[in-house]
């Protein structure tokens, strides 16, 4: 084992592209699964029998078990390699969704969609830090980068689309049985073709007191803000773990500054770079899924469409979005991730206002389309440029924990974004500009902080 352990590590694999294709697949399957089940949730509700305020826990439970776990997924990586991270994380998913498919009963369904998220907490740091291993050129990772972006953006338009079309045409466990033959694949083919790319560092011992807190705290936080953008939650209790998740956080700030084996290795939050950027990749996930959200529900209670109907009509916004992300793909290997991501935010606040505007004017869905296509280009061109700036110098021992905190940026700014539509909405939940401008808002504050890491980003990226 030690002198597998001393040799060089080869970070290049001859078939970059089927790798960029299986783990861009897999990434969509795990955003595909965030939400899903949501136009299933109605039929979910009569078939299984579950109460009206259970029902929401099909969608939370997967958010806190992902969100909860990611660090320590990312750190596991880098203890025992990407790959056999992946491999797991792939095969615990997608015996979740077998079992999510075949659930009789709620608590069935609910504890599948738990371990379901803990699968998801695994993979995704590892396909994100596999990415910043595998392709260490610059024009190549930007590439890279922009692909994954486009899947993380359409994979949420396509889950609203694909919900309707299954639970319509055929039933809902296939919303879950489709991932199996994706996993399948993934499970078979991605390990040969990354054979010795990442190799474990058995000399990073692993703080489980640090995971546990940290695990505990993200879960608590992300809990409090879901329970705060919840119908008829209960303040008090949301306050109450808020207040909680803070404590933990802060202790387990401290045990990383005590251990001598930290969850997260030290130098990580030494970069600004990184720091800031990952601030800005939660404030644009903020606002991407609130606005993402609000016009779902402006486009059903406001417009009148159909579930099918509304879906469809994102497809603007899917052009939207991957005109944004090859347009930054281009700009990031000459202008930097920071500069691209600062204009992306500003385009993205601009969006939000125009969408704001026009419901507010009660314009129709024509008058959306301006609104729908510059939002989506901002967003487009901003998560994927987020992620590239917050990845910058990551090394073999380190990939795996930066590619959960961009991951963790992503799902906690999702569940900011939750708490602010659920927040911004007003008491008739038809406040539908109001909460629009409160996603400009959150974009701008992104702007800000983007601004700031363009200002730190060397002007030419390295070459790894």
């Amino acid at each position: 084992m030690t002198s597998t352990s001393q040799e060089a590590p080869r970070t290049t694999t001859s078939h970059p592209r089927v790798v960029l294709a299986i783990l861009c697949l897999t990434q969509l399957l795990l955003t595909l699964d965030d939400n899903v089940v949501n136009i299933a949730l109605p039929t979910i509700q009569r078939e299984l029998g579950f109460s009206g305020p259970s029902l929401v826990w099909v969608v939370n439970t997967y958010m806190l078990a992902f969100g909860g776990f990611l660090v320590l997924g990312g750190r596991l990586g880098d203890r025992y390699s990407l790959v056999r991270t992946f491999a797991a994380g792939t095969a615990v998913f997608a015996l979740a969704s077998l079992l999510s498919g075949l659930a009789a009963e709620p608590w069935q369904l609910i504890g599948a969609r738990a371990l379901q998220g803990l699968g998801a907490a695994l993979v995704a740091p590892a396909v994100l830090g596999l990415l910043t291993l595998v392709f260490t050129e610059p024009a190549a990772r930007a590439k890279a980068f922009a692909v994954w972006g486009a899947t993380a953006v359409t994979g949420a338009l396509a889950g609203l689309i694909l919900s309707g079309v299954i639970t319509e045409y055929w039933s809902w466990r296939w919303v879950f049985f489709i991932n199996l033959p994706v996993a399948a694949l993934a499970l078979v083919l991605l390990p040969r073709l990354l054979r010795g790319v990442h190799r474990p560092h058995g000399d990073q011992a692993l703080n489980w007191g640090g995971a546990a807190l940290l695990t505990c705290g993200l879960a608590l936080l992300v809990y409090a803000l879901l329970s705060f953008g919840g119908d008829g939650g209960r303040p008090a209790v949301a306050a109450a773990c808020a207040v909680l998740s803070l404590a933990l956080l802060a202790a387990f700030a401290v045990d990383q500054r005590r251990s001598a084996n930290p969850l997260v290795t030290k130098g990580v939050f030494a970069s600004p770079v990184r720091a800031r950027a990952l601030v800005a990749a939660v404030l644009l996930s903020a606002a991407t899924f609130q606005g993402f959200l609000v016009l779902t529900l402006y486009l059903q209670n406001g417009l009148g469409f159909t579930p099918l109907e509304a879906g469809l009509g994102y497809v603007p916004f899917a052009l939207g979005s991957l005109t944004g992300v090859k347009a930054g793909e281009r700009a990031t290997v000459r202008f930097t991730a920071g500069r691209v991501l600062t204009v992306a935010c500003a385009g993205t606040a601009a969006g939000a206002l125009l969408l704001s505007w026009a419901a507010s004017r009660e314009f129709g869905y024509a008058g959306l389309l301006p609104g729908i296509l510059l939002f989506a280009i901002g967003v487009g061109a901003g998560l994927p440029a987020a992620a590239s700036a917050a990845a910058r110098d990551a090394d073999e021992r380190t990939s795996g924990v930066i590619a959960s905190l961009v991951n963790s940026s992503q799902q906690l700014g999702g569940a900011v974004g939750l708490a602010l539509t659920g927040l911004s909405l007003g008491d008739s939940g038809h406040g539908f500009g109001a909460a629009l401008a409160v996603c400009a808002a959150a974009a701008l504050l992104a702007c800000g902080w983007a601004a700031v890491v363009a200002r730190r980003e060397p002007l030419v990226s390295p070459s790894s």
